[in-house]
């Protein structure tokens, strides 16, 4: 599977964590709105000083052997499975940063 895939995987498992203040966003730009946040597992937070901080949100791994009912990613739900190993997303990470895309991992 390519990394391009796994992103798109992990970071739509990721938006039901709600610790972002822009997760679970559609990302739609208009120009002159505040607080977007971009597709691909990119949100917004804010740090302890006020400061507007990018964020890459992903899951490591949508595998799991339990079977929680709340959660989407119980052994039970059919979805689409993947896992990054640790040399792709520390690539991954690294890669977004230089780009300065992100200032750290969610």
């Amino acid at each position: 599977m390519k990394i391009e895939e796994k992103l798109t995987i992990l970071s739509d498992g990721a938006k039901y964590d709600v610790s972002c203040s822009s997760s679970g966003s559609d990302g739609s730009f208009t120009g002159s709105t505040v607080g977007n946040c971009s597709l691909g597992g990119i949100c917004h937070t804010f740090s302890s000083d006020g400061r507007c901080i990018s964020l890459l949100k992903v899951l490591f791994t949508n595998y799991c052997i339990y079977d929680c009912s709340y959660c989407i990613n119980r052994v039970s739900n059919d979805i689409r499975r993947a896992s990054f190993t640790p040399k792709e997303l520390a690539e991954l990470t690294i890669n977004f940063y230089k780009r300065n895309c992100i200032e750290g991992l969610f």
